[in-house]
Protein backbone atom coordinates (compact mmCIF):
# COMPACT_ATOMS: atom_id res chain seq x y z
CA UNK A 1 0.00 0.00 0.00
CA UNK A 2 1.34 3.61 -0.47
CA UNK A 3 3.26 5.39 2.03
CA UNK A 4 1.18 8.35 3.62
CA UNK A 5 2.71 11.39 3.24
CA UNK A 6 4.15 13.32 5.40
CA UNK A 7 2.49 16.46 5.56
CA UNK A 8 -1.07 15.00 5.94
CA UNK A 9 -2.75 14.95 9.32
CA UNK A 10 -3.16 11.77 11.17
CA UNK A 11 -6.80 10.64 12.67
CA UNK A 12 -8.93 7.59 12.52
CA UNK A 13 -9.91 8.07 9.14
CA UNK A 14 -9.30 5.11 6.79
CA UNK A 15 -5.81 6.11 4.59
CA UNK A 16 -7.68 6.30 1.87
CA UNK A 17 -10.18 9.10 2.84
CA UNK A 18 -7.18 10.94 4.62
CA UNK A 19 -5.36 11.25 1.09
CA UNK A 20 -8.09 11.80 -0.81
CA UNK A 21 -8.81 14.98 1.52
CA UNK A 22 -5.66 15.90 0.94
CA UNK A 23 -5.06 15.86 -2.86
CA UNK A 24 -8.97 17.60 -2.94
CA UNK A 25 -7.88 20.42 -0.42
CA UNK A 26 -3.79 20.92 -2.13
CA UNK A 27 -3.74 24.54 -2.94
CA UNK A 28 -0.20 24.11 -4.37
CA UNK A 29 -0.42 22.87 -8.33
CA UNK A 30 2.80 22.12 -8.48
CA UNK A 31 1.62 19.04 -5.83
CA UNK A 32 -1.38 18.29 -6.77
CA UNK A 33 -0.52 15.68 -9.42
CA UNK A 34 1.32 13.34 -6.70
CA UNK A 35 -1.67 14.16 -4.51
CA UNK A 36 -4.34 12.42 -6.94
CA UNK A 37 -2.33 9.99 -8.10
CA UNK A 38 -1.28 8.49 -4.40
CA UNK A 39 -4.78 9.15 -3.45
CA UNK A 40 -6.03 6.61 -6.82
CA UNK A 41 -3.67 3.82 -5.77
CA UNK A 42 -4.68 3.70 -2.07
CA UNK A 43 -8.33 3.61 -3.31
CA UNK A 44 -7.73 1.94 -5.85
CA UNK A 45 -5.87 -0.91 -2.94
CA UNK A 46 -9.05 0.07 -1.07
CA UNK A 47 -11.45 -1.08 -3.49
CA UNK A 48 -10.13 -4.33 -4.63
CA UNK A 49 -10.24 -5.14 -0.27
CA UNK A 50 -14.01 -3.76 -0.25
CA UNK A 51 -14.98 -6.26 -3.49
CA UNK A 52 -13.38 -9.25 -2.03
CA UNK A 53 -15.06 -8.73 1.54
CA UNK A 54 -18.52 -7.50 -0.13
CA UNK A 55 -18.58 -3.82 1.53
CA UNK A 56 -20.32 -2.36 -0.70
CA UNK A 57 -21.45 0.92 0.87
CA UNK A 58 -17.65 2.02 0.96
CA UNK A 59 -17.19 0.63 -2.30
CA UNK A 60 -19.53 3.03 -3.54
CA UNK A 61 -17.43 6.15 -1.60
CA UNK A 62 -14.42 4.87 -2.95
CA UNK A 63 -16.18 5.05 -6.38
CA UNK A 64 -17.62 8.57 -5.82
CA UNK A 65 -13.87 9.39 -4.07
CA UNK A 66 -12.22 8.25 -7.60
CA UNK A 67 -14.37 10.04 -9.84
CA UNK A 68 -13.80 13.44 -7.83
CA UNK A 69 -10.12 12.72 -8.25
CA UNK A 70 -10.70 12.27 -11.96
CA UNK A 71 -12.82 15.54 -12.48
CA UNK A 72 -9.79 17.40 -10.05
CA UNK A 73 -7.35 15.94 -12.71
CA UNK A 74 -9.37 17.39 -15.41
CA UNK A 75 -9.10 20.59 -14.02
CA UNK A 76 -5.36 20.87 -13.46
CA UNK A 77 -5.04 20.03 -16.78
CA UNK A 78 -7.34 22.79 -17.96
CA UNK A 79 -5.19 25.22 -15.89
CA UNK A 80 -2.21 24.21 -17.12
CA UNK A 81 -0.16 27.16 -18.86
CA UNK A 82 0.15 26.64 -22.46
CA UNK A 83 2.80 27.16 -24.85
CA UNK A 84 2.78 30.55 -26.77
CA UNK A 85 2.37 30.70 -30.12
CA UNK A 86 3.28 32.85 -32.97
CA UNK A 87 0.06 34.46 -34.60
CA UNK A 88 0.80 32.67 -37.86
CA UNK A 89 0.30 29.06 -35.96
CA UNK A 90 -2.55 30.06 -34.19
CA UNK A 91 -4.73 31.43 -37.24
CA UNK A 92 -2.99 28.89 -40.03
CA UNK A 93 -1.87 32.48 -42.61
CA UNK A 94 1.16 33.73 -43.31
CA UNK A 95 2.07 36.88 -42.00
CA UNK A 96 2.21 39.35 -44.50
Amino acid sequence: MAEVSKDVPSDNSPAWKRLYEAAVLELDNSKLPERIAEARRVIHDRAEETLAHSLLAEHRLLNNALHTLQILEAVVAREKPQPQSSPAATTGSIPA
